[in-house]
């Protein structure tokens, strides 16, 4: 003898709520609340690791100039971030991969000047130089950032970024 509660799909909840869940006695339920759960967790996972959504894993030379020049617009507008924020390649680095269609771990943004000190404690000029290229492509970018910091401030006065064709000249060491 089959229950009748066993045989639907959806039934009320019995947590005291007049809502109607999933019934985990039927297999199309179970099924229903199984599949549920991947897509959550895929959904998530896409969240955190949006590059695979992204049809190219190479840039071109275009995309990428086009990339760096909005990413470099965008931050120097921003005036959180500048060459003392800690770990500012990554910020770079995922502000050229926002603006492009390729894939960001096709990208490489590599430090070329001396580590920037950053001015927190007494305010002052913090400034860096970084190489920007990407797989698929020959074409580098050197782009040059300086930043005015006020004393124990938050945010910068004024961040300026300069791009230029061909890669950064290391610093001498």
């Amino acid at each position: 003898m089959t229950n009748d509660q066993d045989e639907r799909v959806f039934i009320r909840s019995k947590w005291g709520t007049n809502r109607y869940v999933y019934n985990p006695g039927n297999p199309v339920g179970r099924a229903l609340i199984v599949g549920s759960l991947l897509f959550g967790l895929g959904g998530m996972y896409l969240l955190y690791h949006p590059g695979l959504l992204n049809g190219a894993d190479t840039w071109d030379a275009g995309e990428l100039r086009s990339a760096v020049a909005a990413a470099t617009t965008e931050l120097s507008n921003d005036a959180r971030f500048g060459p003392g924020t800690v770990n500012f390649e990554d910020i770079l680095e995922a502000d050229i991969a926002k603006h492009g269609h390729s894939s960001q771990h096709a990208l490489t943004v590599v430090l070329a000047s001396e580590p920037p000190q950053s001015a927190l404690i007494d305010g002052g000029a913090e400034q860096a130089d970084y190489t920007v290229t990407a797989e698929g492509t020959d074409a580098a970018f050197c782009v040059e950032v300086h930043a005015m910091k006020s004393k124990l401030a938050m945010g910068y006065e004024s961040v300026a970024i300069s791009v230029g064709d061909g890669a950064c000249r290391a610093a001498d060491t």
